[in-house]
């Protein structure tokens, strides 16, 4: 009788107290990164987007159908991780400030960014049009917090936390791969005009979560501060990360290389200043993995990358990779071209590479380690492990098809060099 009334009253309970929020619950008001209650009414359908943050951490959960148009960064690969994916969105945001473009795709929901002038918003949602703001997010706490509430604002929470889940997953692989090591390497990071990360900035913690010591927080540079050559020199950091994405000033890796004052630097005379992949290193959405990954390569490059590995190709497949490859096939134009850019990279390297025709292979028995073939060629065998490349028809298919190729082959910083390169082709061709 006592479980009888204890049910019946439960069932009261459900049926006039309101349930917790759930996925499915719209509408939805949610307080922004402005800290402006927004009400969302439905998961959007035709999100018009004005920051890269943006469109890094949604576009590959949602795919580029959900999107009326995403910010002209997000199509350039030195600076954006899904510009393979923002080139099959129809429109693209030159400026925010171009509030008749926005207005006329009609979107369900427009993303700003915190910086996004203030008028711009106003005119907006004076248009009728739902807006919100992210923060701009410093350091990887706040990175997973707006990621979480881009996810709520979506409606797409459970598979952001599973890109939540990957990025620490992929900080965790670097950190046991690293281990303890007695003397971490000091790197410093710089940018035109020698302004490097400093205090509490996102590369610092970089650096640090890569087992590295970020010289300008150490010794308390504020962050965006500029740098002096007698502190640079005095440092005699054993790694310089010099920026790679510099529209503002073409000149800034050449003019460092071209400095005497530097020419007696233990990482210039070691060999040891990279051009770093900023999509990567600035990169303020769940691709902070990646960077992190980027710099323990350039920091303990005896320790990582390790292997076993996994990369996500470009069919969006999972490959593991169990070991080193000694033994390669590749077919396809796209997979020859980023293969052979990579291992141009390492001239000792002992890859045994053989270029054939995947179609028309059939004989497994002798099958390599791993085959790379662009996503027109189907490989018939089985045996090997299969790494999807993408044609290679533009430079986004071109840098994605390194970066895929130089994780499976475990040649990061060869590949990071080939794009360092193709970006100084790719400039020089403008």
């Amino acid at each position: 009788m006592k479980r009888t009334l204890y049910l019946l009253i439960a069932l009261v309970l459900l049926a006039v107290v309101p349930a917790r929020a759930q996925e499915g619950d719209w509408p939805r008001t949610l307080t922004d990164g402005l800290g402006t209650d927004v009400t969302i009414e439905a998961p959007p359908q035709r999100i018009v987007s004005l920051s890269l943050a943006v469109d890094e951490t949604l576009l590959p959960v949602l795919g580029p159908e959900r999107f009326a148009a995403v910010t002209a960064f997000a199509q350039d690969p030195a600076i954006s991780n899904v510009a393979v994916l923002a080139s099959e969105v129809e429109n693209a945001i030159v400026s925010s400030d171009d509030v008749e473009q926005i207005i006329s795709l009609e979107p369900d929901l427009v993303f700003v960014a915190s910086f996004t002038a203030p008028e711009t918003i106003q005119q907006l949602r004076d248009a009728g049009l739902t807006v919100f703001a992210t923060a701009y997010a410093v350091g990887f706490d706040p990175v997973r917090e707006n990621i979480r509430l881009l996810g709520r604002a979506t409606g797409a929470e459970a598979a952001l936390e599973a890109e939540i889940e990957r990025m620490d997953q992929a900080i965790e692989s670097v950190q046991q791969a690293v281990g303890d090591v007695d003397q971490p390497v000091r790197a410093l990071y710089l940018t035109p005009g020698n302004y490097t990360s400093g205090v509490d900035s996102t590369i610092a913690e970089i650096i640090a979560a890569a087992g590295g010591v970020d010289v300008a927080a150490e010794m308390g540079i504020d962050q965006l501060a500029a740098l002096s050559d007698e502190f640079i020199i005095e440092q005699d950091p054993d790694v310089i990360l010099l920026t790679g994405w510099t529209p503002w000033d073409p000149t800034f890796v050449d003019l460092f290389y071209d400095n005497p004052a530097f020419a007696g630097l233990s990482a210039v005379q070691n060999e040891r200043v990279y051009v770093t992949f900023d999509a990567h290193l600035t990169s303020v959405s769940q691709f902070i993995g990646e960077g992190v990954k980027d710099v323990a390569a350039y920091l303990y490059p005896d320790r990582y990358p390790a292997f076993p590995t996994t990369v996500i190709d470009a069919s969006g497949a999972e490959v593991v990779i169990e070991a080193w490859p000694e033994a390669v096939s590749v077919a396809g134009e796209g997979a020859r071209a980023a293969v052979t850019a990579i291992l141009e990279q390492v001239p000792d390297s002992a890859v045994e590479v053989a270029i054939t025709d995947i179609a028309g292979t059939s004989d497994t028995s002798d099958a390599p380690a791993v085959i790379f073939v662009s996503a027109a060629d189907a490989p018939s065998g089985e045996g090997a492990t299969v790494v999807r490349l993408y044609e290679g028809a533009t430079d986004a298919e071109r840098v994605a098809n390194l970066l895929i190729a130089g994780a499976a082959l475990g040649e990061r910083v060869a590949a990071l060099n080939a794009i360092a390169q193709h970006g100084d082709t790719v400039a020089n061709a403008r």
